[in-house]
């Protein structure tokens, strides 16, 4: 009786799963997926008996038959489960993004550079900690039951929650920007100050996972967060919570982070006047950025911004040339520069998504007259 009831509420999850695996795959606008669907190499495994060879059937048909059975019989078809279809091309995407060249997401054309970028851009490449959470993705995604539950709970919250509530209480979607050695060779570019003093503010920190892998050079860590479940998991992790709108207004900090911020909140320039208001005169602001700029706010009801940055250009290297040109207009000194991937966890499609991340160390510095 137990045996036949679990078998019934495995078959009652399959049911449910199936719909929401068929319409959530591949589906990120924002995020890249390589999996090309053109390329795929379907055949039904049904189709290829051979009591179905015809006995007037020519040799170069036989042969043709005999060879589209031996690719079923390979594994190149195409399962008619949605379910079953996830899984075949999960196995594709991650075999894809294994063989895919990580250093191609640290390299810059130098030739599209302004001098400005050329003279503070700093190198990085993958390193161990950046490895380790490409690994730990792999294993999560491959979880199944941990991964339908997510999407199950993700479909029923999606009505109640915003997406950044339902990843904080699901404790899933952690990203990754900088490894501790990849922000002490920026950190080191822009000839910061000792280890282990001052102070760090990380606004609009999510869960601070991004922080997290390099907050500890400074003494004292904070952060903002306007979601509930994130806020939680922040104090959890040793942040020291502030207000989201004032935070700026009760001490001086020696670094303020904003990472993949400015392209997510309403009044990005705004933002950046109160980190300038923030940190002490040697203090430094780290932003980390996608480009290309495409800006979206979740919480206003048409996802546009109230300002928007003074982007300009078609590339990677064009826009990140821009964006540095406009912040030294606004009395920002650049003092490094890199480029690195925007890592984000991955569900069933793919073990791990990435956007084309800009990083930046700036300084304030005394604003040009006329500017």
């Amino acid at each position: 009786m137990l045996a036949t009831r679990g078998n019934l509420y495995c078959f009652l999850i399959i049911l449910l799963i199936v719909p929401i695996c068929s319409s959530n795959f591949c589906v990120r606008t924002d995020l890249y997926c390589y999996y090309a669907k053109e390329n795929q190499q379907y055949c039904s495994r049904g189709d290829y008996d051979d009591s179905l060879i015809g006995e007037t059937w020519e040799d170069p048909v036989k042969e043709q038959f005999k060879q589209r059975k031996a690719m079923a019989s390979n594994g190149l078809y195409r399962p008619r489960s949605a379910l079953a279809r996830a899984f075949l091309e999960k196995q594709r995407n991650d075999r894809t993004l294994q063989e895919f060249d990580k250093s191609e997401w640290y390299r810059v054309d130098s030739s599209r550079l302004s001098p400005e970028l050329k003279s503070t851009f700093v190198q990085l490449h993958a390193d161990e900690e950046t490895k380790s959470f490409l690994s730990s993705s792999i294993e999560k995604s491959s979880w199944v039951w941990t991964q339908i539950w997510y999407l199950l709970a993700k479909a029923v919250l999606k009505h109640f929650w915003s997406i950044t509530d339902i990843n904080g209480w699901l404790k899933r979607g952690s990203m990754f920007v900088l490894s501790e050695a990849q922000a002490r060779s920026l950190l080191h570019a822009a000839r910061s100050g000792p280890e282990g003093t001052g102070s760090l503010v990380d606004v609009g920190a999510g869960d601070g996972e991004v922080s997290r892998r390099f907050a500890h050079l400074y003494a004292d860590k904070y952060a903002t967060e306007i979601s509930s479940s994130m806020r939680k998991t922040l104090a959890s992790k040793g942040y020291k919570l502030l207000d989201p709108e004032d935070w700026w207004r009760s001490q001086k900090f020696d670094c303020v982070c904003m990472l993949n911020l400015l392209d997510r909140c309403s009044r990005p320039r705004s933002m950046l006047r109160d980190a300038r208001a923030a940190l002490t005169p040697d203090g430094l602001l780290i932003v980390a950025l996608v480009l290309p700029y495409k800006p979206y706010v979740e919480v206003t009801a048409d996802h546009k911004p109230e300002e928007r940055l003074a982007i300009q250009g078609g590339t990677f290297e064009e826009q990140a040339s821009s964006f540095a040109a406009s912040m030294r207009g606004a009395g920002w000194a650049l003092r490094a520069w890199a480029r690195a991937p925007y890592l984000c966890e991955g569900d069933f499609a793919q073990a791990y998504y990435w956007l084309d991340d800009s990083v930046y160390v700036f300084q304030p510095v005394p604003i040009e007259p006329g500017q």
